[in-house]
């Protein structure tokens, strides 16, 4: 086939993106180890499409299962690599079965037509309804895996050029079936007609890469984020994190007066668990403690380790006698759920202090009052629950 210079000039473009995107992500991934199983995909992906559209510029009149459908197998098989890499990334759930179903299914069907010129049209609408599927799937996964971090702005701009992505392939797969006579404009790589549509290519092709760097990013900046604001022994929230949860509850009490109560605990004898049993052993007692008294917690209560054995629960709506319900439920789960370590049973107990915001009262001011109450139930024998005295 005759290639027109302009069309042969975009398609090496678009090869020397591929081909750069996939060293860059290859350096992501090694040395550099930035999210590398995701990075790896990417490069991966970039590669696949290079080769495919390599292969694709090597096709002539005559038949080869090669140049035909191994080129559009190579594309599709890179789509696929940007959506696992996405997965990966955002830690979603795979669709590899799926995917590979798809793609199989897409592969036989191709077989089933000479792979030359006279079979372009049926070759163009099977790999772009492919494509199209893969893209649609890709928006779906990256604007969940992006909402979550950014929130539903963001995540909708870096949806868009996926979206235009999926819409070319469902524009090309239509006119494919529908108007034979304006389908090389879409079809064909090589002709002069062709290089709107390349130019378009090429754009896109930027885009979708810069859009994975964006996501890489968001990953990592959530990451750090995670690391500031969570305890790196039980994954709850730390005391700087709390302090801000803290602040915009009140506030929300300030505006609809919707009472929020805080439990303050601190695990009894914990220092003799280090002492006898080891540092490890204590450890492992605060992972328990955690993971149990977030079984008894709403979803919209607040666990947080608050310093060495102290845990403090931050309660959103919820008054004085709610608050000594939800204490009396992370006091008898502890009890009832003594460590086992190293085939020794420790009892694991804790000195719970709880206090309810009233007027007057600032948030510091109720941390201090449910440490107050919380050191009464530690000086009174422990393994109890105390209430803290308001002060007017």
């Amino acid at each position: 086939m005759t290639f027109d210079p302009q069309a042969l000039l975009l398609i090496k473009f678009i090869c020397l993106l591929t081909g750069t995107s996939t060293i860059a992500w290859g350096l992501i991934a090694q040395p550099l180890k930035i999210a590398p199983k995701a990075s790896m995909r990417f490069s991966l992906g970039n590669l696949f499409v290079l080769l495919g559209i390599i292969l694709n510029t090597q096709r002539t009149q005559a038949a080869s299962y090669f140049f035909w459908f191994g080129s559009d197998i190579l594309i599709l098989l890179g789509f696929v690599m940007l959506r696992w890499g996405t997965q990966h990334l955002f830690r979603l759930e795979h669709s590899t079965k799926f995917d590979i179903a798809v793609l199989t299914i897409t592969a036989v069907l191709m077989l089933l037509v000479p792979p030359d010129v006279s079979s372009e049209r049926v070759l163009a609408s099977l790999f772009s309804a492919n494509a199209a599927i893969t893209f649609i799937l890709l928006t779906k996964d990256n604007f969940i895996a992006t909402k979550r971090d950014t929130g539903n702005r963001v995540a909708t701009a870096m949806a868009i050029p996926l979206i235009a992505m999926a819409a070319v392939f469902i524009i090309r797969f239509f006119i494919a079936v529908l108007s034979p006579e304006e389908a090389p404009i879409f079809i064909a790589m090589y002709t002069q007609e062709a290089i709107p549509v390349l130019w378009f290519y090429v754009f896109l092709a930027l885009v979708i890469n810069i859009v994975m760097i964006g996501n890489a990013l968001t990953r990592l900046v959530s990451k750090i984020r995670i690391l500031a604001e969570r305890d790196q022994l039980t994954g709850l929230w730390n005391r700087r994190a709390m302090q801000k949860m803290l602040k915009n509850t009140h506030q929300r009490w300030l505006k609809t007066n919707e009472p929020y109560s805080m439990i303050l605990l601190d695990l009894d004898h914990f220092k003799d668990i280090n002492d006898q049993y080891g540092h490890d052993a204590g450890d492992r007692a605060l992972l328990t403690a955690a993971r149990l008294f977030e079984t008894v917690l709403r979803e919209n209560d607040v666990l947080c380790r608050y310093g060495g054995e102290e845990f403090l629960v931050l309660l959103p709506a919820t008054d004085a006698p709610s608050a000594r319900v939800v204490a009396d439920k992370l006091h008898k789960i502890l009890r009832g759920n003594p460590l086992n370590w190293q085939g020794k049973e420790v009892k694991l107990y804790a000195s719970l202090g709880y206090a309810t915001i009233y007027h007057g009262c600032q948030p510091d001011q109720l941390l201090i009052q449910a440490d107050q109450a919380m050191y009464l139930a530690k000086s009174t024998g422990r393994d109890r629950i105390c209430q803290a005295d308001i002060i007017e």
